[in-house]
């Protein structure tokens, strides 16, 4: 689910290279709660993500989310009900999935 929340999120995801050591993220000891990354395009992949990279021969990916309508939604009524009706009428159908054997960015 958490994988499925990401993907609704962010709908394109990006693993320039997996082997890349990642870059530790420093925050202020003030904030009033813990930084999250969820929304962000660095965050570095999760070490198991790696791996089933590695096992695969693969060092990027490029993975796309495919949205769809809930059945029985339409697309009628003011711009604002409809942005509205996107952010929660959606689900996730499907992923686009590219990998490459070597170290790849697609700008």
């Amino acid at each position: 689910q958490a994988s499925r929340f990401l993907f609704m999120k962010n709908k394109v995801r990006m693993i320039c290279d997996c082997s890349a050591p990642p870059v530790k993220v420093v925050q202020d000891d003030r904030l009033p709660q813990p930084l999250s990354l969820c929304g962000s395009t660095l965050r570095a992949p999760h070490g198991c993500h790696a791996q089933y990279m590695a096992n695969m021969g693969s060092t990027a990916s490029l993975v796309m989310s495919v949205t769809v309508n809930e059945e029985g939604d339409d697309d009628t009524g003011s711009d604002q009900q409809q942005q509205q009706q996107q952010q929660r009428g959606r689900k996730l159908w499907g992923l686009v999935v590219c990998h490459h054997t070597s170290p790849r960015f697609v700008p």
